[in-house]
């Protein structure tokens, strides 16, 4: 009866304890995530862009970044040269807003080349991309205007540009082999 009576109180005051300190939370500090390269941020961007079409291939391609829209935040050129996206008149260029939390398309292009620029022009808010169209036989440079939502679908409707007009833009995207002038 005697080890009964010592029990029952030690009893009570171990749920007590633990009642009291049940309401209480313990707070950790969490370091924060490491950043997201440039990189990251482009696969991301594109990984979204094929899965929202079912595809699980990765193609190969080629980056730029430039502001295109004048926000101060640079903007994502993706020139998917791997032969499930070109066919005899080029491949398929995005264009993708960039934000604080990643890429927006916001232009699907097919039948483009590179080289690939960005003009000094501005339609709607969004510069001028140039860009290769044609193939062997006939080809050029034509402007890719922003329409106010998006860049065009098919560039190869466009007229072909004086040279002389090519003097102000930017090059990009270079083309396979081309040498880039150091500046």
């Amino acid at each position: 009866m005697r080890v009964l009576w010592l029990t029952v109180p030690l009893f009570s005051l171990l749920v007590a304890a633990c009642a009291e300190h049940s309401g209480t939370t313990t707070e950790v500090a969490l370091a924060p995530p490491p950043p997201v390269s440039e990189h990251q941020r482009a696969e991301t961007a594109l990984g979204k862009f094929l899965a929202s079409r079912s595809i699980r291939e990765m193609p190969a391609h080629r980056d730029a970044s430039a502001d295109l829209d004048g926000d101060g935040i640079d903007d994502l050129l993706m020139l998917l040269d791997d032969q499930n996206w070109c066919d005899a008149g080029g491949c398929t260029l995005l264009v993708f807003r960039g934000g604080a939390d990643g890429y927006k398309l916001v232009g699907e292009s097919a039948s483009t080349r590179a080289p690939i620029a960005v003009a000094d022009r501005s339609n709607r808010g969004w510069r001028d991309l140039l860009v290769t169209v044609g193939g062997d036989g006939e080809s050029g440079v034509v402007a890719m205007e922003f329409d106010g939502t998006r860049y065009p679908a098919d560039p190869t409707m466009g007229a072909l540009l004086d040279p002389s007009r090519l003097v102000s833009a930017k090059p990009l995207i270079i083309a396979p082999g081309a040498a880039v002038a150091a500046h």
